[in-house]
């Protein structure tokens, strides 16, 4: 009896001496794991790089998928002829603020500057859905310039500030395959500069409005004064519609 008296108050120093260690150990666990973030949901925030091709797309050298892809968002997909690159590479950022910026080395009629505008989650706006993809809507505008002599077919320069294009940039993201998307462009064409003098047209001064002066875009003419029409619509300006396949910039 004596010895099991012996052995049960050995065994109950040895663990109250262990006790502060396995509560210290425990304690430690538990912060180190506050202090570890939980991995973050996939997202379509990144930087992207890709080529846009114009829609409808050709049978003899697209996918079927690209094929069905373009029929989706657009139908017959009617464009303006004779404004629209056969090709777009572009590199477009999403930030987590909203914020896009993009560039691109397909130019319509010259060199512009980039892309600066606006991103969200896009849902119940008309815009076709896939399944199993989350679909994000944007709109940017860039500034456009045109060569000094556009006849001239040797005249590959560029002086003139004379045209701006405004967007509507549809991506479409799998979580189940983060590092790509697919989507389509509609860039509406803004002819809000006076060809003559390589101004902006703008409002002229009113006394409703004494802070704008004639700093603001005609009306009809403003980029930023409301939303693109619906669709591609050429008559009010949409040159065509593209579609792309798009990869994350990743770190290496």
């Amino acid at each position: 009896m004596n010895s099991k008296k012996s052995f049960f108050s050995i065994a109950a120093a040895v663990l109250v001496t262990m006790l502060p260690a396995l509560a210290h150990n425990t304690t430690a666990e538990l912060a180190a794991r506050a202090r570890t973030p939980a991995p973050a949901a996939p997202s379509a925030v990144g930087s992207w790089f890709g080529i846009a091709r114009p829609c409808p797309a050709k049978v003899e050298t697209d996918s079927p998928t690209h094929v069905a892809f373009c029929q989706a968002v657009c139908g017959e997909c009617s464009f303006i002829p004779n404004t629209l690159p056969p090709e777009v590479p572009m590199m477009p950022t999403l930030f987590a603020d909203g914020t896009v910026i993009a560039d691109d080395a397909g130019e319509i009629a010259r060199y512009h500057t980039t892309a600066t505008g606006f991103w969200t989650a896009s849902a119940n706006d008309g815009l076709p859905d896939f399944p199993g993809k989350v679909r994000a809507r944007a709109t940017f505008f860039w500034l456009g310039s045109t060569a000094k002599h556009p006849d001239d077919p040797n005249d590959s320069g560029t002086c003139c500030f004379s045209n701006s294009v405004r967007p509507r940039f549809v991506t479409y993201f799998d979580p189940n395959d983060p590092d790509r998307m697919d989507g389509f462009i509609q860039p509406y064409a803004a002819p809000f500069v006076d060809a003559n003098t390589g101004l902006v047209i703008v409002n002229p001064f009113s006394p409703s409005d004494p802070k704008a002066g004639n700093h603001v875009p005609a009306t009809g003419l403003d980029l930023i004064g409301g939303p693109l029409p619906a669709g591609c619509q050429n008559n009010l300006g949409c040159l065509g519609t593209y579609h792309f396949v798009i990869r994350r910039i990743k770190s290496l």
